[in-house]
């Protein structure tokens, strides 16, 4: 993903030097580049949260995997307990 932003403001930047001709395309061009920045900034943001979020269920299977570890181990001491008494 970085590589291809990095492509395209490189692209951007060449047809900044090919149309130096007119303000109105600079400022377009600069505009264009700022959205780009800011569109790199926001996708760098949400991939941090994606590993942060996949981190969350990591542990939680985790968890999960040692409640139903102990569940088993306890129902298995409920049957021996309830096979062993007899009245």
């Amino acid at each position: 993903m970085n590589r291809s932003l990095s492509i395209l403001a490189g692209i951007l930047l060449s047809a900044t030097l090919v149309g130096c001709s007119s303000s109105d395309e600079v400022d377009q061009m600069q505009q264009l580049t700022n959205k780009v920045d800011m569109l790199s900034d926001q996708v760098g943001a949400l991939q941090s949260q994606q590993d942060q979020l996949a981190g969350a269920v990591n542990d939680a299977r985790a968890a999960s995997d040692a409640a139903y570890q102990e569940a088993m181990r306890a129902n298995q001491r409920i049957d021996n307990i309830a096979s062993s008494y007899r009245k």
